[in-house]
């Protein structure tokens, strides 16, 4: 199974894929400001074809920045950030510290915890690859 990646952040909720970032998407992903516009990331379903993927929802807290911090409307679309134009956190401790989307779930758990913030795991549960209960 592929790894997860980080590929939208909202309050205090981080979202990784398991599918290439180009390929996620979610309601109004290409509008900016992503702040106002921006749903969660969308879940495979076997009515959209494609490779199967999964969705993660990781709840964390701290002092971090994110793109839309400083801006009224930001200027960044989730595209835009996933793409590279901004990270998706940079540490309020560190300045110098900052965290991209396609981070890995362990990336963004050890950003997270080593400038001072908390992640809240809990029990996830993968559905098998062919779609029957595991």
């Amino acid at each position: 199974m592929r790894q997860f990646r980080l590929c939208y952040i909202s309050g205090p909720w981080a979202y990784f894929t398991t599918q290439d970032l180009d390929k996620q998407w979610g309601d109004d992903w290409d509008d900016a400001p992503y702040e106002h516009n921006a749903g969660s990331p969308y879940e495979w379903h076997p009515r959209r074809g494609g490779a199967r993927y999964s969705i993660l929802r990781v709840a964390f807290d701290g002092w971090f920045s994110h793109p839309c911090d400083g801006h009224l409307n930001s200027p960044y679309s989730v595209q835009n950030i996933n793409l590279g134009a901004a990270p998706w956190l940079r540490s309020d401790l560190h300045r110098d510290k900052e965290l991209s989307a396609g981070a890995t779930l362990g990336e963004f758990v050890d950003f997270v915890l080593g400038n001072g913030g908390s992640v809240a795991l809990g029990l996830v549960c993968i559905p098998a690859e062919d779609g029957e209960p595991a």
